[in-house]
């Protein structure tokens, strides 16, 4: 990380590498759009908790 505290672009994918590194561990690898949305929660484009509510809400339309 650079001094005024904001993540570089290496120190970002390195983080994204890292959680899909884990999860393909588990048999369960990152799509290119969930490495998306986490990217665009590192950067503050939006967070977990707006994700969270998009899925939630995509499948009780689904599944009620």
């Amino acid at each position: 990380m650079n001094s005024d505290n904001k993540q570089t672009e290496k120190d970002i994918q390195e983080k994204i590498r890292r959680v899909d590194g884990a999860m393909s561990q588990e048999g369960m690898p990152l799509t290119k759009e969930i490495k998306r949305k986490l990217y665009n929660c590192i950067i503050g484009k939006t967070t977990t908790e707006i994700e969270r509510k998009k899925i939630i809400d995509k499948y009780r339309g689904i599944y009620g």
